[in-house]
């Protein structure tokens, strides 16, 4: 069973929300040896409410709605026909229309954030009449660029990650596919910018699910993400301090969809949706992305 081009070049749908990293970093189909896909997007997100806690609330009054523009940057590379390597480089800006941020006095972030590299392993391919079965392996790491991680305008926790990854992917002949993709994140200690004691940030638990279609015409998926750190404070419960956001427990689920198109064989574009459906100490965001995918061979 061969893997189009038109998936090796999937934009990376990121869908970034306060105090949460994109869509994943990995997926489920395997370059061929030397294929090599970069992908330009941007993504528009903002949110008019937040969970405090499990309690759905205005995001800040003064602020009304914050808006996040995400400019990324992200290749994958097939090493060998099991082995990839992926990077992600997102550019980030956020503010909430001109209002300095309580905690720490800003009106906007932006920046490089949470520069993302991994690698994937297929680590065996079960072959079926109709159906093939990958399951895959993965070794990631984010390393944090220095952003301020404190405040209502932060996007991330300005830590260092590692995150492992096991999971499935099945497809059939037709082109139908569905993966499922399960991580650990290992998180370690924010610098604390105003003082004091560095930040504890939580570990996580990261899942995600797609189904979809995957042609030399055409790529459909849709998607569901869900996150959980594994403990830390609620925003207004006990522990929290009100300038320690970095150590909030944060969970979401997600949902979203993706349509890759190749325009020539080399080049395609995409557009994406996605929309935080239920969380915990997160914003209640809504995401639109489009992209641009070049693909060659080495």
């Amino acid at each position: 069973m061969k893997t189009s081009k038109i998936v090796l070049g999937l934009v990376f749908g990121l869908a970034l929300t306060t105090q949460t990293n994109a869509q994943g970093l990995l997926d489920g189909f395997t370059p061929k040896k030397g294929d090599l896909s970069l992908t330009a997007s941007y993504t528009s997100s903002n949110y008019e409410k937040f969970y405090a806690g499990e309690t759905k609330m205005d995001a800040v009054p003064a602020h009304n709605e914050i808006d996040q523009n995400v400019y990324s940057l992200y290749a994958k590379y097939g090493i060998t026909n099991k082995l990839s390597v992926v990077l992600n480089a997102p550019y980030i800006s956020a503010e909430g229309n001109g209002i300095a941020d309580p905690v720490n006095g800003a009106t906007k972030q932006d920046g490089f954030q949470d520069i993302s590299i991994g690698l994937k392993y297929n680590a065996y391919t079960f072959n079926f009449e109709k159906v093939n079965l990958d399951v895959i392996t993965g070794l990631s790491v984010d390393i944090p660029t220095g952003y301020e991680a404190n405040g209502i305008l932060s996007l991330g926790n300005n830590t260092f990650s590692t995150n492992l990854t096991a999971g499935l992917h099945l497809q059939n002949d037709a082109g139908l596919f569905a993966t499922f993709l399960n991580s650990y994140q290992f998180r370690g200690d924010a610098d604390n910018t105003v003082g004091g004691a560095d930040f504890d940030v939580p570990n996580a638990y990261y899942a995600t699910t797609k189904i979809g279609y995957a042609s030399s015409l055409i790529y459909v998926e849709g998607w569901l993400d869900y996150l959980a750190s594994t403990d830390g404070v609620d925003i207004g419960g006990a522990g929290f301090t009100g300038n320690n956001f970095p150590e909030t427990k944060v969970e979401y689920t997600r949902l979203g969809a993706t349509i890759y198109k190749n325009i020539i064989p080399e080049l395609g574009a995409s557009v994406g949706f996605s929309a935080v459906v239920d969380g915990r100490n997160i914003g209640k965001s809504t995401n639109y992305s489009v992209g641009l995918t070049y693909n060659l061979n080495l």
